[in-house]
């Protein structure tokens, strides 16, 4: 019998806890180490908005809003289940940014739209909103400090036991490549293309969110 292959997760340590259990739930369990990447920080908000939409693409961005229960959307599942959990009722877009800008557009919500979002982001997407006539900006809600990658995580990747190391964004996907290069036993599964762009040989999920990314761990589990 092939020996388990260990999960690298590398996201913050409660993100990574709740993935690791729906990879037990799908997959059972299997050895897994924490190696976190980055630190979020809320920001404080200067000057929060007691009208308008709000717009949420990750469950950081809505733990960073402390102000009002305005009318909101979000890029996904995962995100919308925070949102709802904290008292929003959600509207919930199909996975991607690509999708939840599409429906905005078609929606197109009256008064000004509020995209909460990280320091460093991707998709520009108050910017395309405005473009297309409505009133958007973006306000930075967290912060996201990179990290070295631990000593442990380290020696895990120079050994010679499998490693699956899945990879949630492009600017982690960037930062863990520049660890590497990594030995034929590491497998990194990325959850876009955008993301498997620094990572060579990355197997990208065939959906951007975590159920993708356990069908893609599904496929290179050691037999």
């Amino acid at each position: 019998m092939a020996q388990p292959a260990t999960l690298l997760l590398t996201r913050p340590k409660a993100a990574s806890e709740r993935f690791a259990q729906q990879v037990f739930a799908s997959l059972g369990k299997m050895p897994v180490l924490y190696a976190p990447l980055v630190k979020i920080e809320h920001l404080s908000i200067s000057q929060m908005p007691h009208s308008g939409t709000l717009v949420f693409t990750s469950r950081n961005g809505v733990e960073a809003w402390t102000g009002a229960k305005l009318p909101c959307y979000c890029v996904g599942q995962a995100t919308a289940d925070r949102a709802r959990a904290l008292g929003f009722d959600p509207f919930v877009s199909g996975g991607t940014v690509e999708y939840l800008l599409d429906d905005l557009l078609k929606q197109r919500p009256k008064g000004a739209i509020f995209h909460i979002h990280g320091r460093h982001t991707r998709g520009k997407l108050a910017e395309r909103l405005g473009d297309a006539g409505l009133n958007a900006q973006g306000i930075v809600g967290y912060e996201q400090r990179l990290l070295a990658l631990p000593e442990t995580a380290q020696d895990l990747l120079k050994g010679g036991a499998q490693v699956i190391v899945p990879l949630f964004s492009p600017r982690i996907a960037e930062h863990f490549s520049s660890f590497g290069p990594f030995g034929s036993q590491v497998k990194l599964i990325a959850i876009s293309k955008s993301a498997a762009v620094t990572c060579r040989g990355a197997l990208i999920a065939p959906s951007p969110n975590a159920e993708g990314m356990i069908s893609a761990i599904s496929t290179v589990l050691p037999t």
